[in-house]
């Protein structure tokens, strides 16, 4: 990582009725993410992978695509995205999005994190 200057995070926990691995592919797989997160996805799973996520808008026929690179994938514990977008509310800086995942009463307890930094002074990778 380098001497990143962090913006601001947001940070969330919710329990899942399932399994950690079930969740990870949830939560890392393009064909999954498109049911509940963006309208389309396109990356591989793999570490410095670059992709995208892409939304529509119905009201305005407008769209928005955002970059996304793969920082780490850690099966079932962990997963982190890399995005930014002038069009993704973050101003252009870069966001990391990470998943963390554990097992918790016959489920799993997700913690996401996801922290904005100054764009010419963000981590490469985790």
């Amino acid at each position: 990582m380098t001497d990143a200057v962090e913006q601001g995070s947001i940070e969330r926990e919710l329990h899942v009725d399932a399994p950690p691995h079930v969740v990870y592919e949830v939560l890392s797989r393009p064909e999954h993410l498109r049911r509940w997160w963006p309208d389309d996805a396109r990356f591989e799973l793999v570490v410095g992978a670059r992709g995208e996520l892409m939304w529509r808008n119905t009201a305005t026929g407008g769209s928005a695509t955002v970059a996304l690179t793969v920082v780490d994938a850690d099966p079932p514990r962990r997963i982190t995205y890399r995005s930014s977008s002038a069009e993704s509310g973050s101003g252009g800086q870069p966001l990391l999005i990470t998943f963390e995942l554990l097992p918790e009463r016959g489920g799993t307890r997700v913690r996401l994190v996801q922290t904005a930094f100054l764009a010419d002074r963000a981590p490469s990778r985790r």
